[in-house]
């Protein structure tokens, strides 16, 4: 009976132990899975953009330069621009505006990303919504590029 009783209390120290480890490392890691009808509307989970309109997405990428210099989205240069909050922004937009005024003929989407935490893919997506030109839906990427450099290999990682 006492040999039962050590063998019990090891048992669950060593459960004790193995959830601290998984909540102490393994579950900051981990992003919560996207659910598409939870997200506010011109939000979107990259799996719906990946079945929703598979390669026929130009991406915006609204991280900070120093970001993007460290490792980027490895598209042809007419799926992906750099755009960035501050003085050279409107810059920036107008380099990209040719292509997305044809991605709505192409039935393209525009997706905006930045790190998971980063406010700038939003205010971009709204500033290319507010110019009342780009016909094709502008989303911002749920997870932003975590989630990229996680689940594509779009990213040269």
């Amino acid at each position: 009976m006492e040999q039962a009783l050590r063998l019990g209390c090891a048992i669950v120290a060593l459960s004790g132990a193995i959830y601290g480890v998984d909540a102490l490392v393994f579950a900051p890691r981990r992003v919560p899975p996207c659910v598409q009808g939870q997200l506010p509307p011109g939000r979107i989970c990259l799996d719906t953009v990946l079945k929703k309109y598979g390669d026929k997405v130009v991406w915006v990428d609204a991280r900070s330069e120093a970001d993007y210099e460290l490792n980027h989205l490895m598209l042809p240069e007419n799926r992906m621009f750099p755009i960035r909050q501050g003085a050279a922004m409107q810059d920036q937009v107008d380099a990209a505006m040719e292509r997305m005024l044809a991605a709505a003929e192409q039935g393209e989407c525009i997706v905006v990303f930045c790190t998971a935490d980063c406010g700038s893919a939003t205010e971009v997506a709204e500033h290319l919504r507010s110019l009342g030109i780009v016909e094709a839906p502008v989303y911002v990427l749920e997870g932003g590029w975590d989630v990229l450099r996680r689940d594509t290999d779009m990213t040269g990682e």
